[in-house]
């Protein structure tokens, strides 16, 4: 496994309302970086993140799950975290350990 220099390192969280895009943007970057070959699909339950069977029912995000790239020789440890307020303390977890967050908002809600 590389090793990286503490400077290298990025960790971040994804946060925002349910349905705003917190889990194909994490999709978008592992694809970008080319830690995966193709973006996954949230209703097809085949993202990264969404690997639990009753996230792939319900179509939603539960559980906070860590994923990592590389990019630009940094390390980017992203923290998708769930959106609805039933599993908020998901979401608070992944801020705990996180040095940024990116909000994302669903233009349409």
């Amino acid at each position: 496994m590389k090793e990286y220099d503490a400077s290298n390192i990025r960790n971040f969280a994804l946060v925002g309302h349910g349905s705003a895009g917190k889990t194909i943007l994490a999709e978008s970057m592992l694809a970008c970086s080319g830690a995966i070959n193709r973006i996954g699909s949230v209703e097809q339950g085949s993202t990264v993140s969404d690997y639990h069977e009753d996230e792939q029912q319900r179509q939603i995000s539960i559980h906070t799950t860590s994923m990592y790239a590389e990019w630009q020789s940094c390390k980017l440890n992203i923290l998708d975290s769930p959106g609805y307020a039933d599993f908020v303390g998901e979401a608070l977890s992944a801020l705990r350990v996180s040095d940024s967050v990116i909000l994302t908002v669903h233009g349409a809600h």
